[in-house]
């Protein structure tokens, strides 16, 4: 268990924080479902078996996607349903980073500025699947929005996981025609032209709310400085199996930027905590006061109703009969769906034996009400 805790510090300083700083209104419910996750104001469940013995009582959890101490069968379930989605080859792993530049514009429009970059990149992988000098077939597209650096800084880039081949219009499988996927500076090329093309087109729409301070003409000058300098795409190296990074992205997806086992001290004015450099590659320290450490934190907090993984060409939606067909060309089998992730399941893959302790039976977790009838 961890030493200190991001619940430990909002249930000593939320009401100050909140009194300090102005967070918006799904950031303010995510601190105070942080705060009382897993504590009594959630209520809480009893587990036991069919014979009526208790095996134990625990508190809710919050499921807040931001929480870092309650997402971890949340994380287990994501990953399993996107190994089960995911073909059975060869997998590229690429990187697409927004310029530090257009950080201002990410903090006023935070879900526009998120829909342009997805659909950059999109189109840009789309355009290179299609070239027969590189694929011309659709390929499975996995894309997933991360907002941080290591540190907790504004850092927006998409992981994307792209399948080593892909269906053709004559429904052929077909594999890269060279031993890279995609070139990577032409790549970036384009990607870098198809987000400046949706920026630009959003702040001739009036679409893009810019900084008190800020002019349309200062913005436009500084789209044109980007268009010159290069950005940052980053290709990984082949990954033989995609199960690899299906499992490092569970860890961001579902439980947000930050792990209790970060924290190495915490007192009433500072947080201090560890993380390793993308500079150094060493384990570095930062110390932040509290609010700075909050509103770091807080900066990362997904957006309601807003998806931060989309899906596209063979793992989109609507094309589960063509993703099938790859399969079965690959000599895999057909799926018609994937099997749910259940809790029992879950505590054995921890190394829990979700059986009673007493007779050996099936436990079942019911709630406390549930409880209390029983005990009466």
């Amino acid at each position: 268990m961890a030493k200190h805790s991001v619940q430990e510090i909002l249930q000593q300083h939320l009401s100050e924080i909140v009194t300090r700083q102005n967070f918006a209104p799904h950031q303010r419910r995510a601190l105070q479902q942080l705060a009382i996750c897993r504590t009594a104001k959630l209520g809480g469940h009893a587990q036991y078996c069919s014979a009526g013995h208790l095996n134990g009582i625990w508190y809710n959890s919050c499921k807040h996607r931001a929480c870092p101490q309650c997402r971890g069968f949340a994380a287990a379930q994501w990953r399993q349903n996107t190994e089960s989605l995911l073909l059975r080859c060869a997998h590229h792993h690429v990187i697409f980073t927004l310029p530090e530049e257009l950080n201002i514009l990410w903090r006023y429009n935070r879900a526009l500025m998120s829909d342009i970059l997805f659909s950059a990149v999109k189109a840009t992988l789309q355009l290179f699947a299609a070239d027969p000098r590189y694929l011309q077939a659709t390929p499975g597209i996995l894309s997933v929005l991360h907002t941080w650096g290591r540190n907790l800084i504004l850092h927006p880039h998409l992981h994307v996981l792209i399948s080593h081949g892909g269906l053709n219009s004559e429904g052929e499988w077909l594999e890269p025609k060279k031993a890279a996927l995609f070139p990577q500076k032409p790549v970036m090329m384009v990607y870098r032209g198809k987000l400046l093309a949706g920026v630009r087109k959003a702040l001739a729409e009036d679409q893009l709310k810019l900084p008190p301070s800020d002019h349309p003409h200062r913005t436009k000058s500084l789209l044109n400085k980007l268009g010159r300098k290069p950005w940052v795409v980053h290709f990984c190296p082949r990954y033989d199996h995609a199960g690899g990074v299906a499992k490092y992205l569970s860890r961001y997806v579902k439980s947000g930027p930050f792990n209790n086992g970060q924290l190495s001290h915490v007192d009433n004015h500072s947080v201090r905590f560890k993380y390793k450099s993308h500079r150094t590659q060493r384990v570095e320290v930062l110390t932040l006061s509290i609010d700075q450490f909050i509103e770091r934190l807080m900066q990362h907090v997904p957006l309601p109703g807003k998806a931060n993984v989309r899906y596209s060409g063979l793992y989109a939606s609507s094309s589960r009969v063509n993703l099938n067909r790859a399969r079965a060309l690959l000599g895999q089998p057909v799926k018609t769906g994937s099997e749910a992730l259940v809790w029992p399941a879950y505590l054995e893959q921890l190394g829990y034996a979700p059986t009673c302790e007493v007779c050996g039976l099936p436990l079942i977790p019911v709630s406390v009400a549930e409880k209390v009838e029983r005990v009466a």
